[in-house]
């Protein structure tokens, strides 16, 4: 299956790991200039916060995105935590930082928190399910 077949199978999850890689990448990359919101929350300590919430941000979007393609859900599940978090920390940063300016950035980031982690819940009750079926038929 190519890569046109491949995210038409999960496009959601595609894109949110996307997201995180590339805007992990630019705090990793810009810093604190990334996000006015981070920098005026932040004051003082934004850069190299901002430099580590990029790489954690980039590691989980990257961590993610390998094990949905893979199709390792355990490998998927550490790099929906990890992008939530980014997504979290964004969306307090972004609010607190810029007040009202900030409310439709931080309500996406906010929206896209709690998919992930419905979406991790959503595996790990699976995973219980299953491996519940799998000790009933031994």
């Amino acid at each position: 299956m190519g890569w046109r077949g491949l995210l038409s199978w999960n496009p959601f999850g595609t894109m949110i790991a996307v997201a995180a890689i590339v805007l992990g990448a630019l705090g990793m990359i810009i810093g604190d200039g990334v996000s006015q919101g981070m920098t005026n929350s932040l004051a003082g300590h934004a850069n190299v916060i901002a430099h580590l919430w990029g790489a954690m941000f980039a590691v989980g979007g990257l961590v993610n995105l390998y094990g949905l393609y893979a199709r390792r859900l355990v490998i998927e599940v550490p790099g929906l935590y990890l992008i939530t978090g980014g997504y979290a920390f964004y969306c307090l940063t972004v609010i607190t930082g810029l007040q009202t300016q900030g409310l439709a950035a931080g309500t996406i980031s906010g929206a896209l928190t709690i998919g992930c982690v419905l979406k991790a819940h959503a595996i790990m009750n699976r995973a219980r399910h299953v491996a519940q079926e799998g000790g009933e038929a031994a």
